[in-house]
């Protein structure tokens, strides 16, 4: 968060916001609301042990407070301006919830407010999707000047900004924090999903899920927590670093994003952990072809020296092309008065293509018989990282993609488990499909088919036989007539002729040639093999010979 440095905590953070983000733009359905209820929980979670660790540095700091007013005093009087903040926006944002929730369930404010003051958990709520009650308590019936007053959107905006400030100011020389707060804390207008410029009100809580705007103020206290931590700790840090030696040297790799789409840039802040900013390192990452020596610490090939922002080198790049990308180089550092030090790193990113998924759930549908050609991605994964499975049914992998073949079951289900950067594996929702037999194709004799009802002499003796034609369909299915039979009345008499095969009979071409106008012919008792070796009865055909 502040400085450099995030901590894994904030990574976390920062990245279950990202997929939050995504979340919103798509159609929300039970899944995606499950999600939110994860993903809250995890930021519940996070918020609960930030307010433990707080809860101690805070009582750490009160103690060296109490025993060297001189050295420690000033600095808790500004820390306790903070804490006595946090705890107010937390309070204040858990009273946003919980209203929200008493209006959309009905329920007793005790039954919102537990007993240890925390929320109820969000999976208990039955009207996560509704959209109202943030809508009309935070924002108003117009998005674009969102309403004003106690419990609004426009009231938590000017508290977070206030918070913000008081942040800012407890260090005023801190230029990493101030940029830090703002980058966390920024209420500028900017494009919502649909490209449209909107403010930040109605962007997060106008027209949103009960579910996903719970979650945006879960993420939101996390931050405040975040922020509150990290100031306090760069206030017990400034007192006690006027005595701090560096000693060691470690190499970190910030990237804003490690998962970016083609054309777009790949960003990352290379420095070391321990620095002086009077004293910048030089950063040397390989050029195409070269290569990083980790023994001898050096870059054989061209080695291009990036440039520096204070003691942050700065890394950009653009994503040329799909895939794993990784990036070689080495840090340079001379502390005053030492010998100078060499760090090799290495990073590595994804660049995906970008997609837009577009899911008909009412149509989701696998045919029996056929190879069903699916797409299986998850979004944040790599294709190797992503094994895919099926209930009724076979899934098997091809060049393009992959091929199901459903089963003789009406529902089939395709889920995946994803393998994490730290090895560990996680199960993701599965989708259910409808599955159902290829439709019959329509015959058709001399070039006509059900939908006519005449035919000319000259057709009717040229025609070869009956074909079973496959119309608006997905797939290009091949039918072969296996028998048919012609009627025709001959002097009052119905005469028969029956063939296997789809094509017309010596009998029948004979039978033909006597036909004159307005005699009545039909095609009757049409059977064809599909694909998949089953035999359909296709019905019949009637013409009126003109």
């Amino acid at each position: 968060m502040a400085g450099g440095n995030l901590s894994p905590r904030q990574k976390m953070i920062n990245m279950m916001y990202l997929v939050l983000t995504a979340l919103l733009a798509m159609n929300v359905s039970k899944e995606i609301l499950d999600s939110f209820i994860t993903v809250n929980n995890g930021l519940e979670n996070t918020k609960l042990s930030l307010n433990d660790k707080m809860t101690a540095q805070y009582a750490s700091f009160e103690s060296f407070a109490s025993e060297n007013a001189a050295k420690y005093g000033a600095a808790w009087n500004e820390a306790k301006k903070i804490k006595a903040a946090g705890a107010e926006l937390i309070a204040y944002v858990d009273s946003i919830k919980a209203n929200a929730i008493i209006q959309a369930e009905g329920w007793p404010r005790d039954s919102v407010v537990l007993g240890d003051g925390r929320i109820v958990d969000l999976a208990k709520v039955t009207k996560k999707d509704s959209h109202d009650e943030l809508t009309n308590m935070l924002v108003g019936g117009e998005p674009a000047t969102p309403k004003e007053g106690p419990m609004t959107a426009k009231e938590l905006h000017q508290k977070l900004e206030a918070f913000r400030e008081l942040v800012k100011n407890s260090r005023p020389d801190d230029k990493e924090l101030a940029a830090a707060m703002d980058r966390v804390f920024n209420f500028e207008d900017r494009k919502d999903a649909s490209g449209t410029m909107n403010n930040w009100e109605s962007i997060n809580f106008y027209h949103v899920p009960l579910a996903a705007g719970i979650t945006i103020l879960s993420k939101i206290q996390a931050d405040v927590r975040n922020a509150e931590g990290e100031v306090v700790k760069k206030m017990m840090d400034a007192v006690e670093g006027k005595s701090f030696k560096f000693n060691k040297l470690t190499t970190i790799v910030k990237p804003l994003s490690s998962y970016v789409t083609v054309g777009s840039k790949y960003q990352a802040e290379i420095f070391l952990g321990a620095y002086d900013d009077q004293n910048a390192p030089e950063v040397y990452i390989a050029g195409p072809g070269a290569t990083v020596d980790t023994v001898a610490k050096k870059i054989n090939g061209e080695a291009i020296k990036l440039p520096m922002n204070g003691a942050k080198a700065m890394l950009e790049r653009v994503a040329g092309g799909a895939g794993l990308q990784t990036v070689r180089g080495i840090i340079k550092f001379k502390p005053v008065g030492g010998e100078e030090t060499v760090e090799v790193f290495e990073t590595t990113y994804e660049v995906a293509q970008p997609n837009l998924v577009v899911s008909p759930t009412k149509m989701n549908v696998f045919y029996r018989g056929v190879d069903n050609p699916v797409s299986i991605s998850v979004s944040g994964y790599s294709d190797k990282d992503i094994r895919p499975s099926m209930s009724n049914g076979t899934l098997a992998k091809t060049g393009e993609g992959w091929v199901v073949r459903p089963g003789k079951d009406s529902e089939a289900s395709i889920s995946a488990a994803v393998t994490n950067p730290d090895g560990s594996s996680k199960t993701m929702t599965g989708m259910k499909f409808r599955v159902k037999n290829v439709p019959n194709p329509t015959p058709y004799f001399g070039g006509k088919s059900v939908n006519d009802e005449t035919i000319k002499k000259a057709e009717l003796t040229a025609a070869a036989g009956v074909i079973a034609k496959m119309i608006d369909f997905e797939f290009d299915l091949k039918f072969e007539v296996v028998e048919f039979k012609v009627t025709m009345i001959v002097g009052g008499t119905p005469i028969e002729k029956l063939t296997k095969g789809p094509a017309v009979s010596g009998d029948m071409k004979e039978m033909f040639q006597k036909a004159k106008p307005g005699q009545k012919i039909y095609i009757e008792g049409i059977k064809a093999r599909g694909p998949d070796g089953t035999v359909r009865n296709l019905g019949s055909l009637s013409f009126k010979v003109v």
